[in-house]
This record gives C-alpha cells, sequence and structure tokens, in this order.
C-alpha cells in the first residue's frame, strides 16, 4: 500500500501498521490523507476490537441507511468511527454529530424533506455552458450546499461526537481521499461531486469528486482507519436490474453503478476484518435524483436492519 498526504510532499508513513485484527492492506491500494491519523487511532494503542459504520454512496437511494442507523442505535451497537462516501457521507456525518435516537430522527427529517429541486435545480444557462466546455459540470452546487449547510452537522468535521471520515476521489490521479478536519459541507460537497453532474470542489489545494469513484463502499479505507468489525450499510438496489434504462442521466447512472459494484464487491472480498453486510432495499428509482421513495426505503432499511439483528444476534459490541 502507499500512503501519500494531501497537502505535502514527504509521506506520512512509507509503511504504515495495519489495524489491528485487519492484516496488511491490498499493496496495489493507494491512499492519501489530507491530514495524519490520530493518535488515539493508532492500532498498536488499542487492544480491544474497533467497530466502524461504513456507509455506501448512492444519491436519494441512501435513504434506507437512515433506518439501519435507527435500527442499529436501538440494539446499542454504537461505532467508534463512521466512514461515508457521497451521500452515504452525508448520512455518516449527521449520525456522528449526534449518534442518538432524536439525532436519526433530525437526519430523517432532512431526507422527508429532499425533492430533486433542492439538490438538482435545472438552469439551461448552466446545461448549455457545460455543453459547450466552458462549465465542468451539468449542475451548480449551490443548492446542495444550501441543503448541507442547514443539515445537522457541525461546521467542522473534527467536531463530530463519533470520528467521521469522508471518502473523496483526487480528480488528478483516481486516489481515494480521506477527509477528517475543516468544513464539513466543503467535504461532503467534494465527496458527492457525481461526474459531469457537479463540479469538483477544492479542498486542500486538490480538485476532488465523488468518493464512490474509488470507494463508493469504503471498507477498506475503514480496516485502515483502525476498524476490525465493520457493519456496511448499503444503499438500494434496483428491483429490475436487468430493465433497460431509459434517459442520459438514468444510462450514465446504470453504467457507472455496473462499474462500482463490481470495485466495491472486489474491496469486500480483500477485507480482512469482521464485515456484517446489512440487507439492501429494493428501489424502483432509475436515478440518483428520485426522492420519491424516500419515507418507503427508510422503512425498508429499518424493518430489514431490525429483522437481520434479531436473527445474527449480533451484541453490542460487536
Amino acid at each position: 500500500m502507499t500512503l501519500t498526504p494531501a497537502t505535502e510532499d514527504e509521506p506520512i508513513s512509507a509503511a504504515p501498521r495495519a489495524p489491528l485484527g485487519a492484516g496488511a492492506m491490498p499493496e496495489h491500494t493507494t491512499l492519501r490523507l489530507v491530514h495524519d491519523l490520530p493518535k488515539d487511532l493508532a492500532p498498536a494503542q488499542d487492544q480491544r476490537r474497533r467497530i466502524a459504520f461504513v456507509l455506501q454512496g448512492g444519491g436519494s437511494v441512501a435513504a434506507p441507511q437512515v433506518g439501519m442507523l435507527r435500527a442499529l442505535t436501538e440494539a446499542g451497537i454504537v461505532p467508534d468511527i463512521v466512514v461515508g462516501s457521497s451521500s452515504g457521507a452525508l448520512n455518516a456525518v449527521a449520525y456522528a454529530s449526534d449518534p442518538t435516537l432524536g439525532g436519526v430522527d433530525r437526519l430523517e427529517e432532512l431526507w422527508l424533506s429532499l425533492r430533486r429541486k433542492h439538490v438538482a435545480p435545472l438552469s439551461a444557462r448552466i446545461v448549455l455552458a457545460a455543453l459547450a466546455g466552458r462549465n465542468d459540470a451539468l449542475l451548480a452546487n449551490r443548492a446542495l450546499r444550501e441543503v448541507l449547510r442547514l443539515a445537522s452537522v457541525p461546521s467542522d468535521l473534527a467536531d463530530c461526537t463519533i470520528p467521521a471520515y469522508v471518502v473523496a476521489t483526487d480528480l488528478e490521479d483516481g486516489v481515494p481521499v480521506i477527509l477528517s478536519r475543516g468544513s464539513t459541507v466543503d467535504a461532503l460537497l467534494a465527496s458527492s461531486a457525481f461526474p459531469g453532474l457537479y463540479p469538483p470542489v477544492q479542498v486542500a489545494g486538490r480538485q476532488l469528486i465523488d468518493g464512490g469513484v474509488c470507494a463508493d463502499i469504503p471498507i477498506l479505507q475503514a480496516e485502515l482507519l483502525g476498524a476490525s468489525v465493520s457493519f456496511v450499510l448499503s444503499a438500494a438496489v434496483a428491483d429490475k436490474p436487468d430493465a433497460i434504462p431509459h434517459g442520459p442521466i438514468a444510462l450514465m447512472y446504470r453504467a457507472l453503478g455496473q462499474l462500482l459494484d463490481a470495485a466495491s464487491r472486489r474491496d469486500l472480498a480483500l477485507a480482512a476484518g469482521v464485515v456484517h453486510e446489512m440487507p439492501a432495499s429494493v428501489t424502483h428509482a432509475m436515478t440518483p435524483l428520485d426522492f420519491r421513495e424516500t419515507r418507503a426505503l427508510i422503512e425498508s432499511g429499518y424493518q430489514l436492519a431490525t429483522q437481520w439483528l434479531a436473527t445474527h444476534h449480533v451484541a453490542a459490541h460487536a
């Protein structure tokens, strides 16, 4: 594995020790950290099992994670860290800010209030400029920035109650970037900057895009951060995976989804620690901007997670 910092030229660690119980990271893995790993995450200093919630990206179909977080909270399972990509990063940070049922209530209220116009308002001027090559994206991120600003998250990522890590992708070389301090809104915008749809976001001097591009399920990043037990909270899956979508965004979303799914399966297979994959909900949505099923997806995520926890008898200490 190669580790390089996001702000300096010197490596943070040429040969980092593997997280407890997680073994060595795959040699081909490259990761860039904006900041050094916190000392309290150093594996050699803590012999107990470290629990992570790992949240997948997916735009509007990440809504079931809200129900999963409720079920896990009711079961008394509290993580040591949370790691998320794209819309999963929003859920991760919101939960880490207030890891209580009240906090989950507020996150659910946010999701139920969302409509496409709140995150992706169309502008003919911006679309035409993008098609002419004068803009880097079809949509501006001003509306999404406002949604994130109003969300119940701290202004600085470091102020979360539970350490939260947001995964983005370095546009220059495709390397995963972990954000753990600084502007929460900028970190979430960067992690949600779906290529072509939203513009890249500059953080620490680097142009960052959607974390799902490099780590849709950031399980390997969670293990690097010290996780030995990971609960994977997936986005919803298509109810008819063989159906051919129509429209440019739907087609782009399907094609990228196929690539990311293959990469996620590979990453999960490479994970060395204990991995609990929560069951995925099913959705009719054909794009990541369709919020019509949000309420049903949250309820489905809750019911599936509750049933899974009851049958798997996972203790609070995992």
